[in-house]
């Protein structure tokens, strides 16, 4: 794959908050001007993300629009393929389809999988099934959009080689990359595919602007309450019980280092390392997001 999120240096950049619409749209299009290749947006709780995209397709040109991620039991099999092609049509071919298995549940793998299989029939314009339901859009698109998955152990990683165009890594350290990109190449020649046909996408986040610290440390503390999660930082040699010690493990927190620190990552086998804002807790602060990305911003 040869792609923009694939060029040598490209970096992407992912927004949580629930930036006011005018803020996104801004952050948006400042991005695209400073050299970043792809914007992803988590769907956490604010926006319809994939809704979101399409209404930023017609604000930017070239930028990658990615979702970041979409878990399956936030939306039927049918409903992600329509409003996937969506975005595709719209953005003329830009959409990067991120999906997650959401809560850790018997057989999340396998449905990935079978969901995976089944919207690529349906952006092929065939049908497909996920449990017996059928999966179809009656949009005819010029090119299908990139599937990625979000992982974090082996068996999700290996998953993404065998049949997914990407993945997505989280709250990982140069050293987890490394690893995870010889899971996804252990997947893919498994599966009897070019690991090179699977790019690796991480999110780096980035607590650089005034009063990020101790947003840092509290969204540090938050994920180390989730099982997967406090594994993968035990793993990595971090206190899962310290925010401190997961803050140093894997954020930015140094503006002179963080560019070094970022570029670790893409050392370690990230073809794109996704810049993260961390904004002060409170109202959304879209200058400090600007500051970060404007720090982290491609030479």
């Amino acid at each position: 794959m040869t792609g923009p999120e694939r060029q040598p240096g490209a970096t992407g950049f992912a927004l949580r908050d629930p930036y006011a619409w005018a803020d996104l749209v801004v952050l948006a299009r400042a991005g695209e001007e400073a050299g970043y290749r792809a914007m992803f947006l988590p769907e956490v709780g604010a926006r319809d993300t994939l809704a979101a995209l399409t209404g930023l397709a017609g604000e930017t040109d070239r930028l990658l629009l990615g979702t970041g991620v979409v878990a399956l039991p936030s939306r039927s099999p049918a409903l992600l393929a329509m409003a996937a092609a969506t975005v595709q049509e719209r953005s003329g071919g830009r959409l990067l389809l991120g999906i997650g298995t959401g809560p850790a549940a018997p057989g999340a793998l396998a449905r990935l999988r079978s969901t995976v299989e089944a919207l690529r029939l349906a952006f092929a314009g065939a049908n497909g099934t996920v449990d017996g339901a059928p999966v179809a859009t009656d949009l005819r698109l010029a090119d299908a959009p990139q599937i990625w998955i979000a992982a974090l152990g082996p068996k999700a990683t290996r998953l993404a080689g065998a049949i997914a165009d990407g993945v997505i890594l989280n709250w990982c350290t140069p050293a987890r990359v490394a690893a995870a990109t010889a899971e996804v190449a252990e997947g893919a020649e498994a599966a009897g595919r070019d690991p090179a046909a699977v790019t690796i996408a991480v999110y780096v986040r980035a607590a650089l602007a005034p009063g990020t610290k101790e947003a840092a440390r509290n969204a540090a503390a938050a994920y180390a309450r989730y099982p997967a999660y406090r594994r993968q930082f035990v793993d990595l040699g971090i206190d899962a019980a310290d925010p401190d010690d997961v803050v140093r493990g894997v954020i930015l927190t140094d503006p002179v280092s963080a560019r070094e620190r970022l570029d670790a990552y893409r050392g370690a086998g990230a073809h794109l390392p996704v810049v993260y804002p961390v904004v002060p807790g409170g109202v959304p602060d879209a200058a400090a997001a600007r500051l970060t990305l404007d720090l982290l911003a491609p030479t």
